[in-house]
């Protein structure tokens, strides 16, 4: 508690100093710019939790303080630009892969990245940390995301050379970052662009063919997952120390259509599971666009098998950031509470592969001769299915895994009034989530949500949210509700809650009272899930301190998920930036 005062203090510090800060601090003929973002939380008792077993104070082996803190500075002149970064953990949060599975043990820890960079008109020179990604970054993608903790950052160094649009090439190498440590495994690769359409000097549309090659070489890797008999089945092993992997790319653009397709290979056998054999992977992705006038329409078809492409290969599993390419789940990212309750967080880690993709319609119908009134309608579908693949015992082969249908309709009535409705079905697989378990079935849902933003002037105005999840498995009935006061530019306040109003359906997984002996859930608990909180934004500084009850759960950021688990507690997170 006392090191969460301290960093209320720290805070107030920093809103006094924002006071006097010049959004621009120029260093010479240079520019330096400045950005601070830190995530705390002090974890409270919770009696009725710890009661349930949702919540284990035991587990917090860090204590009740967990901070996130990322400071970066940059300093730009001209084409040339150097920065740095540091990452403080002090010590970490619950729920992220760092602490699950870091690579030293350490309960405060720090990460420095930085770069050197020159940037010509047509070429370019990167040492230090790279964030880059080959075409949609099947093959190849290092980024940094704080609210999953990803960051696999390359450690080397990246050259780049661009003419007349015509042709770009790119090529780097170096070790990437693994939690908080650098791998000893070097990544290198090379990404090579063709823009047919410049060359032939036609300029209403785009035609493109791009490739790309990657490698990853880990010593003794061969030795670690040789072949081997194991319970009367023959276990495939790895074939190489080097895995080489290689991608083709074609793009089309003309008058609204769009085409986009990637091919991605591995050219060795490599492991997708540690317990599995290991097999060469592959992944085809389409995607597909319209738009005309206020209509526009999108579909994104991919089948992909064993293309998860660790930095380094391990006996058990090391977590979401444990990869150097990218394969983010194509299903809808929801924005409400109830819909993102069981997110889809793919097969593949069991099953080696998936087929399927989604489709997304959007239609806005206005008319231009009345001003703040219109429609927004949007349909989002999508689907997969598992691979002929088997995991333990189950044959995965043709299985539906997952389905999401969902629409929204928004109303702006007039300048005072706004309305949104939301409805979304999903069903999914649950034996294939939750594979060891004898009582795992297929789950649906039904989700309705309404929600209305009412402007009482210029200044003030009223959210309110309610929502409503119909379901006879799995978790049974919610609802949940948020009213939001938002008074412009600076204040905004909010109270919601989350609740499971019916008696649960799987006993195995229901909140109810864990009994040792029968090593079952008995009963069942009717729990809240309540949240007040504050934001305030000042030029370039915000800050939002909350309080509530946390369901343990997934949180997921474009594409990608992590496993959050329950806490009751206070959260203070702010970012400043000049």
């Amino acid at each position: 508690m006392k090191k969460f005062l301290l960093f209320i203090g720290v805070l107030f510090a920093a809103t006094l100093a924002t006071n006097e800060a010049s959004a621009q601090i120029k260093v010479g003929n240079g520019q330096i710019s400045v950005a601070l973002e830190s995530n705390n939380i002090y974890y409270a008792p919770d009696k009725r939790m710890v009661e349930l077993g949702l919540d284990k104070p035991e587990d917090r082996i860090r204590g009740n303080f967990g901070s996130n803190d990322y400071l970066k500075v940059d300093y730009r002149q001209g084409r040339f630009s150097v920065g740095v970064q540091v990452d403080g953990y002090l010590p970490g949060l619950y729920g992220y892969d760092m602490y699950t599975y870091q690579q030293r043990k350490s309960t405060l820890s720090a990460f420095l990245t930085k770069y050197v960079q020159w940037e010509d008109a047509n070429w370019g020179v990167r040492v230090g940390d790279i964030f880059d990604q080959f075409g949609n970054g099947l093959i190849f993608r290092t980024y940094e995301d704080r609210n999953l903790g990803f960051n696999n950052s390359l450690a080397g160094a990246r050259a780049y050379y661009n003419f007349n649009n015509m042709v770009n090439v790119k090529v780097l190498a170096g070790m990437p970052r693994l939690y908080d440590v650098r791998s000893k495994n070097p990544v290198w690769g090379a990404d090579l662009s063709l823009s047919i359409s410049d060359m032939a000097g036609w300029y209403d549309g785009i035609i493109s063919i791009e490739g790309s090659y990657v490698g990853r070489y880990q010593k003794g890797a061969t030795e670690l997952f040789p072949t081997k008999e194991e319970f009367g089945t023959t276990v495939v092993g790895v074939d190489s120390d080097i895995v080489n992997m290689v991608s083709g790319r074609a793009n089309f653009e003309y008058k609204g259509f769009s085409f986009r397709g990637e091919y991605v290979t591995k050219l060795n056998n490599d492991k997708f599971n540690a317990a599995l054999s290991a097999s060469k992977g592959n992944v085809i992705n389409i995607d597909l666009g319209y738009n005309y006038k206020r209509f526009s329409a999108s579909a994104t078809f991919r089948r992909q098998e064993n293309m998860a492409a660790p930095i380094e290969l391990v006996e058990s599993g090391i977590g979401g950031g444990n990869t150097i390419n990218y394969i983010p789940l194509i299903t809808r990212q929801h924005t409400y509470s109830l819909a993102n309750l069981n997110p889809y967080r793919g097969t593949s880690v069991h099953t080696g592969g998936e087929i399927g993709g989604q489709i997304d319609l959007y239609y806005s119908l206005r008319n231009p001769k009345v001003r703040g009134k219109y429609w927004n309608f949007h349909a989002n579908f999508s689907m997969f299915n598992t691979l002929n693949h088997k995991s333990g015992d189950m044959d995965m082969k043709s299985r539906n895994a997952w389905i999401d249908f969902n629409f929204d309709v928004e109303r702006q009535w007039n300048k005072s009034v706004k309305t949104t409705l939301f409805y979304s079905y999903q069903r999914w697989d649950e034996e294939i989530n939750h594979y060891d378990s004898p009582t795992a079935h297929y789950c649906d849902s039904h989700i309705f949500v309404a929600d209305v933003t009412y402007k009482i002037n210029k200044k003030h105005s009223v959210r309110v949210e309610l929502q409503y999840l119909n379901s006879n498995d799995y978790e049974g009935d919610w609802v949940a509700g948020t009213i939001e006061y938002n008074f412009a530019p600076k204040f905004s306040f909010y109270v919601s809650d989350m609740w499971n109003c019916e008696a649960m359906q799987d006993g195995q997984y229901g909140n109810g009272i864990w009994n040792p002996d029968t090593l079952e859930y008995e009963g069942n608990a009717l729990l809240h899930y309540y949240q007040v909180g504050a934001s305030f934004t000042h030029d370039f500084l915000r800050v939002q301190l909350s309080y509530g009850r946390n369901r343990a759960g997934y949180v997921c950021s474009g594409g990608s998920c992590r496993y959050q688990p329950a806490f009751t507690g206070a959260n203070l997170a702010f970012t400043l930036s000049f």
